[in-house]
């Protein structure tokens, strides 16, 4: 049974919160579909990688990194373009088991939450439950996952990560403080390398000298992430796991063809990715408030920005006008890019959010001509119209019913 807590004399059932991770997932599928590539180094994306099998990471293979440099480290590595919709089945053949253990499942792409708490009742000892959870997966799917169990989403993330590949972790609420002590500090969820190199930079290397610091002195250090990552740090996470029918956040990313300088065929891609996000936002019935860039250089070096719009939107014209922005501010640099990328978050549903008084697109004209061009392209395919700066991609790119054929289009649909 989960422990039990009193307080004021009442009985408070601890938290039970299971994240489950899909081991090297588009790469893992690839080897399901064609047994001989079983034992060999796969990687899934063209451009750059998007997924890489264990036997590809022990040749210091990773995701994000460029196919180039992945045949120089490994020269027998398998390379394949991957196929969004075939991962997006395995996906949810995974879910699918995982809802008969929990209700509560929030799921990702590759990985996902389930709330385990109270559920012993039912399925008896909770890490015999994940064991079985895990046994069930493999006998279904063929595919391996990793188990992580805490009392919070961010313990049991932590736990996972302890535990891969093909693992399972249990860690109880007593002995959380100490089990995150010895993560360095950019493994905490949270602290992306920026915040992790002025930690660094405070001889603060790991997550138990990070348990250190003053709450107060993280928030005058960091604001309201620095509160956030004080409480992580101590395994707390206010974050409950729910149905996720409204995603985080939408990204679309790919490598150029062959490194690039043209500043039109850059903007092309640019407006094509982001022409791609806001078709998903407006088929979820949503719109984002913040926007994020990132490129990567031919030299190695990357770099992204991103910043909040005046008001949320799920209009393309918007969405790249930020996004050109972004691109300004961080492309800077006389050496050609290899790959971009665009992001929107802080998603919302669009009938919750209220139009600005100063809002300049009252009479709804682009919002009706998005909707006549979204009604195109769904009866006759996304590369039926093609708008706005991504013409530039004409003549440089192939196209199918799904749009420009991109070098990595798993990551793009």
């Amino acid at each position: 049974m989960a422990p039990r807590t009193r307080r004021a004399g009442l009985i408070y059932m601890e938290n039970r919160i299971l994240h489950l991770d899909i081991d090297a997932f588009f790469a893992s599928v690839e080897q399901l579909r064609n047994p001989r590539l079983k034992g060999w180094p796969v990687i899934v994306g063209n451009g750059c990688i998007a997924s890489c099998s264990y036997e590809a990471r022990k040749f210091g293979l990773y995701a994000g990194q460029g196919l180039s440099d992945a045949k120089r480290m490994c020269p027998d590595v398998v390379i394949l373009d991957g196929n969004y919709s075939v991962y997006r089945c395995f996906a949810d053949c995974v879910w699918e088991v995982c809802r008969r253990f929990s209700p509560s499942v929030e799921s990702f792409l590759d990985d996902c939450y389930l709330d385990l708490t109270g559920s012993e009742r039912l399925h008896g000892d909770i890490f015999q439950m994940g064991g079985k959870l895990k046994r069930e997966i493999k006998h279904e799917t063929g595919l391996d996952v990793t188990a992580g169990i805490g009392p919070s989403r961010v313990v049991a993330r932590m736990a996972g990560k302890a535990g891969k590949p093909d693992g399972l972790r249990l860690v109880e609420p007593d002995e959380v403080k100490s089990f995150l002590a010895a993560f360095p500090v950019g493994d905490l969820p949270g602290v992306g390398w920026r915040t992790s190199k002025v930690l660094n930079k405070l001889n603060i290397e790991t997550v138990g000298e990070l348990q250190g610091l003053p709450r107060e002195g993280l928030g005058s250090l960091f604001g309201a992430l620095g509160l956030a990552i004080y409480e992580r740090a101590r395994g707390r996470d206010s974050m409950v796991v729910t149905k996720r029918e409204i995603p985080k956040s939408i990204s679309r990313e790919t490598a150029f063809h062959r490194e690039t300088i043209n500043r039109g065929e850059i903007e092309g891609m640019l407006y094509y990715l982001t022409e791609r996000i806001g078709n998903t936002l407006r088929r979820l019935g949503c719109v984002a408030k913040n926007v994020r860039v990132k490129i990567g250089y031919s030299d190695g070096v990357h770099d992204k920005a991103a910043k909040s719009l005046f008001e949320p939107t799920g209009l393309d014209n918007e969405l790249y006008a930020m996004a050109a922005k972004l691109l300004k501010k961080i492309h800077t640099r006389r050496v050609s890019l290899i790959r971009i990328g665009a992001r929107a978050s802080r998603i919302s549903p669009s009938g919750e959010v209220q139009r600005s008084l100063f809002s300049d697109r009252k009479d709804g004209l682009a919002e009706k001509l998005l909707s006549a061009v979204d009604a195109v392209r769904e009866r006759f395919g996304f590369s039926a119209l093609v708008a706005g700066h991504s013409l530039n991609l004409l003549g440089r790119l192939k196209q199918d019913s799904y749009g420009y054929v991109l070098r990595t289009p798993s990551l793009t649909k």
